[in-house]
């Protein structure tokens, strides 16, 4: 039997969208899905042999079960894409624990009532203020949004305005039990749950989940063992990340790179548009031509304030130099390119160097007769 010309693409595919949003559902996109569930067994063979991952697929959801190294910067969003506040994380583990094994058809106003309970055994005041409703519509909302809730009689959403609001639900509890991992069930405190969240910090599989996870993997991440054993199988790990993600893999002598060429892959992408993207690549290029040893908040805000009055008219109106200095450090910080040192500090990384704006000076045939910045 001859090869499936289609299959190589078909498994790159799935195994990018897995990676991306690990929560995938048939009736959200079904032909990703049909995709995922033809190639089950090898996209499970990949992920666990390579990266200590586990896929689990049903017969309407697949969930890949990450484990070891997360980035502490991809937070669960609302439908606004707003990033989930610890009140709504609380709620959010509360309907799960009073979901655990209830009915697959239960009001709104039963499931509230055993929120309280949960939050009661696990020594949680509630009080049923507005924010408190707002915070559990939002947890509600998301279950609703990736098909683990499903709304039968009226919306969840008057619950924020309404404390009497109804509403018919239907739970689908093959789909709640598949949201907590399990090495997470039963953990005893907050210690316990971010140590096994972490699980095994050392080994290639280790090593592979930070390069396909973070931005840029700086050699000084990692123990001078883990950077050696990672530098001498490089052309190893490159075949990986190509088979798998479609990654392409740069080394320096600083770091190492997958890079997500055509960015279907990536769930922040920099440099890009808007107000914080730009002042960012604006930032940094002064953090690594006029501040090389670091900046502290002070000198940040006197650049930006600078940097608003050339180009403050391109960006949104209700710009503060402290908020665009935090949402903008908080952007490099994510993309690896900078550090926030304890002295509060703001330090380049040798990765900047890869976003320095590169000068050329047009030829006397141009027409355009003048320097340009590209």
């Amino acid at each position: 039997m001859r090869d499936d010309p289609q299959r190589a693409g078909e498994l790159t595919g799935s195994a990018r969208a897995l990676l991306t949003r690990p929560w995938r559902t048939a009736e959200t996109d079904r032909p990703l899905f049909l995709l995922i569930r033809r190639h089950a067994e090898q996209l499970d063979r990949w992920f666990t042999q390579r990266l200590g991952y586990r896929l689990v697929v049903g017969t309407d959801t697949a969930r890949l079960v990450k484990s070891g190294h997360i980035p502490l910067d991809r937070p669960l969003r609302t439908h606004t894409d707003r990033p989930f506040t610890a009140r709504e994380y609380v709620m959010l583990a509360l309907v799960l624990a009073a979901t655990a094994s209830g009915p697959d058809r239960i009001s709104l106003r039963d499931l509230v009532l055993q929120v309280r309970s949960a939050a009661a055994d696990a020594g949680i005041a509630l009080d049923g203020a507005t924010s408190e409703r707002r915070a559990l519509v939002t947890a509600l909302r998301w279950l609703v949004g990736n098909g683990v809730v499903r709304e039968l009689d009226r919306s969840v959403t008057g619950y924020e305005t309404d404390a009497d609001a109804d509403a018919l639900l239907e739970v689908r509890n093959d789909r709640m039990a598949l949201l907590p991992a399990p090495a997470l069930v039963g953990a005893q405190s907050a210690d316990e749950l971010l140590d096994r969240a972490a699980g095994e910090g050392t080994g290639r599989a280790a090593l592979r989940r930070r390069l396909v996870e973070d931005p840029v993997l700086h050699a000084d991440d990692v123990t001078p063992g883990d950077w050696a054993e990672l530098r001498r199988r490089f052309g190893e790990e490159s075949r990986y990340c190509e088979e798998m993600f479609g990654l392409v893999v740069e080394a320096r002598a600083e770091g190492v790179a997958a890079i997500d060429v055509d960015g279907g892959c990536t769930d922040i992408a920099f440099p890009a548009g808007g107000t914080t993207a730009h002042a960012a690549l604006l930032l940094l290029d002064v953090l690594t031509t006029r501040h090389r040893d670091g900046a502290d908040n002070a000198v940040l805000d006197c650049e930006l304030r600078e940097l608003l009055e050339r180009y403050g008219r391109y960006w949104r109106k209700d710009v503060e130099p402290e908020n665009l200095r935090d949402e903008a450090v908080a952007l490099l910080t994510a993309m690896a390119v900078v550090t926030v040192g304890p002295d509060g500090r703001v330090r380049a990384r040798p990765v900047a160097a890869r976003f320095a704006p590169e000068v050329t000076v047009a030829s006397a045939d141009d027409d355009a007769g003048q320097q340009r910045l590209l």
